[in-house]
This record gives C-alpha cells, sequence and structure tokens, in this order.
C-alpha cells in the first residue's frame, strides 16, 4: 500500500494498514510532518510563508519522466499542486525593528560548506555568536530576579524617608513633615506609571525566541474523552506524545476578561456569581448531563435555537453567555436545542479526567499527532 502525503487522515490510514499486518509505502514530498495539520516554529512559519507564496505552476506536459518508464510498468500520477492553500500574505503588528542580524536561539549554526578555507575557524565563531537554548533561559530567568532586587532598594528608601519625616515632625512641626510626604508621593508616581504600562515586544525578540513557542496551521482542542484520545490511549500511540491540560477558560464580555467555572467546585468558589445564580448554573448542568431522561422540559424548543431555549431557563444573561460561548461553544443563531444539550453535556462529561477542565492540548502542537502515527 502507497500512502501519500503526512497529514493527520494519511498518518491513521497508514499506521491502521501497517497494524493489520500490511506493507505500508508513506511518502510526502514535503519537508515536514502534518502537511496542512503541521506545527512550525516561528522561522520554520516564516519558510513556509515564503514557500506558498513563490509557488508556481508545475508543467505537467514535461516528457523527460517518460523516458524512465518501461513498456510493462505504467505511471500512476499520485497527487497534483496543492491547492488547498492559496493567498498567503502576513503582516507584523509588533515594532518591525530590524531583524536581519538577529540569530534564532538554540539554533544550529550554518557551517560553511567542507574544504573552504578558515572553515574551522569560521565554525567555532558561529558556535560562540549561537549560545545554547538552555543558557539563554537562565540568562531571561536571572534577569528578572535582578529587576526585583533592583526595586527593592527604592522601597526601602521610601521607608527611610517616612521615618525621617517623622522625626522632623516631632522636632521641626508638622509643614516640613508634609512636604517631605507629597515629595515622596511625586517620586513614587513614575514608577507606578510604568509598572502600569505594557512591555513592548519588538520583531527582533521574536526572531531570536522563535524556539520557545510553536504554531500550527490547525489550532484545535481535544476532548479529553473525544474519540481521537481514546484511539490514541488503544493504539499505543499516546506514549509517543505529552499532552497539557489547559488551565482555564476564559470568556470576554462586556469589556472584561471572566474565567468561566467549569467544574462543581468552580461554581462555588466563584466571586463573579451570586448565590442566585451559582444555584440556577447547577440545576441547569445537572439537568444537561441527562437531559434525554426529561423530554418535556426541551420538545416544545427543539425547533428553536439553543440561545432561545437558554432564555426560556431563568437564566441571567451572564450565564446565558457562559454557557453558549464557553461551554457549549456553539454559535447563537444556527445552533439548535437539541444540539446545544449535546454539546453541553459532551463538556460536562469530559471534566475531571485530566484535570480541571476538558481539553487536551499536544505539548509541542497540534503537529506531533500526525508524527506519532508516522512513528
Amino acid at each position: 500500500i502507497a500512502c501519500v502525503l503526512s497529514g493527520l487522515p494519511e498518518s491513521i490510514i497508514a499506521a491502521a494498514c501497517a497494524r493489520s499486518g500490511q506493507r505500508v509505502l508513506h511518502v510526502d514530498s514535503r519537508n515536514y510532518y502534518g502537511g496542512n495539520w503541521a506545527s512550525f516554529s516561528f522561522s520554520g512559519l516564516l519558510s513556509w510563508i515564503k514557500e506558498n507564496q513563490e509557488k508556481t505552476d508545475i508543467n505537467d506536459e514535461c516528457q523527460d519522466w517518460r523516458k524512465l518508464i518501461l513498456d510493462n510498468e505504467e505511471v500512476i500520477c499520485l497527487s497534483r499542486k496543492d491547492k488547498t492553500i492559496q493567498h498567503v500574505e502576513d503582516f507584523c503588528f509588533a515594532d518591525r525593528d530590524s531583524a536581519e542580524d538577529v540569530e534564532e536561539a538554540g539554533a544550529l549554526p550554518k557551517l560553511p560548506v567542507f574544504g573552504d578555507a578558515g572553515a574551522e575557524g569560521v565554525a567555532q565563531e558561529s558556535e560562540k555568536e549561537c549560545p545554547p537554548m538552555e543558557s539563554t533561559l537562565q540568562e531571561a530567568e536571572s534577569r528578572e530576579p535582578e529587576k526585583a532586587t533592583d526595586t527593592e532598594p527604592a522601597t526601602a528608601v521610601e521607608g527611610n524617608d517616612t521615618e525621617i519625616t517623622s522625626e522632623n515632625e516631632s522636632s521641626h512641626g508638622t509643614a516640613v513633615g508634609e512636604s517631605a510626604l507629597e515629595s515622596g508621593k511625586t517620586e513614587a508616581a513614575p514608577s507606578e506609571i510604568s509598572a502600569q504600562e505594557p512591555k513592548k515586544i519588538m520583531y527582533s525578540q521574536i526572531v531570536r525566541e522563535g524556539r520557545r513557542f510553536n504554531i500550527d496551521l490547525v489550532s484545535k482542542l481535544l476532548y479529553s474523552r473525544g474519540l481521537l484520545i481514546d484511539l490514541l490511549i488503544k493504539s499505543n500511540v499516546s506514549r509517543y506524545a505529552e499532552f497539557k491540560n489547559a488551565t482555564r477558560i476564559l470568556a470576554y464580555r462586556e469589556g472584561k476578561v471572566e474565567q468561566v467555572p467549569c467544574s462543581r467546585a468552580d461554581v462555588f468558589n466563584s466571586r463573579q456569581l451570586t448565590m442566585v445564580e451559582k444555584r440556577m448554573l447547577m440545576k441547569f448542568l445537572t439537568f444537561c448531563l441527562d437531559y434525554e431522561q426529561h423530554p418535556d422540559e426541551y420538545q416544545e424548543y427543539e425547533n428553536n435555537t439553543f440561545a432561545q431555549f437558554l432564555r426560556t431557563q431563568k437564566l441571567t444573561p451572564s450565564l446565558q453567555h457562559f454557557i453558549l460561548h464557553s461551554i457549549a461553544m456553539v454559535s447563537e443563531t444556527d445552533c439548535s436545542t437539541v444540539e446545544g444539550l449535546q454539546a453541553t453535556k459532551k463538556f460536562l462529561q469530559c471534566l475531571g479526567r485530566y484535570g480541571n477542565t476538558p481539553f487536551l492540548f499536544p505539548l509541542y502542537g497540534q503537529g506531533e499527532i500526525p508524527q506519532c502515527f508516522c512513528r
């Protein structure tokens, strides 16, 4: 069996055929796993963008390969030009400083061609210019304590100033103390303003730290009790990958980012919900877990949307927003009542298997899953 490309469907098919005893030839013209499901470092993503921007039509009428075909052989075209990705553009929202001379931390040095004069010297210089990733991470971590220690003397000085002013108050009167306190406030104001300013990220910094994160072409979270996770466990493919549980789910509403209470403990520990809302939410989620046993409560609304059904359940607008967009995660206009109840039940059934949320994510991105099946 010949399996072309290494996307997620092709990799699963190749692994299934190999496990059933078939001989599989798995080929891919790309230099990376995953196809359209791949994960890239930042430099890899830039190369992928450049490759797709420079794509040209392949001349299928080239006759050179036909000379290699014997009389008793048949030609089978495996794949043509990939047209699933077109019109690729990239935009940079960070400050676009010059990143020409910036090298990615942890990247392997590009050695010159063997036999060139001074090749060994150039290689040694390149090794010095490119420190290992561990050292850069340690340097980055060591800078944070330095900043913290730099701020401590400032607070100590402010404390001494207040002590001095208190002594002066007893000896020279209250006027001197008030002026000293006012000067102390004016000195502390710039530090508070600087702490509130958001940290600016330069383009060169993104290039330098490009190996500290991966970017997925298709970014998806996996349900902890979903079909794909069950397949990874049953086939023992899960031992080739590491997964991380999503620690929390956030929702944006009325200009604020709020944490969505998922489990029973989250609901009762939430400070953004009143006691009445907590009881209403728990009652509705309990109903969703076994809604099939109570058809009388939703049959009237089967032809309505899930959002309309939520309005009839005496839920507050904030609870409706959480359930619709952060628990069921369905459309407000296109999802029916039954589909919304099914999505909510699936969310609740996946809670507590591996963590406080129902979602798992491959540690190095979704591109790890096709690679695991290929192994």
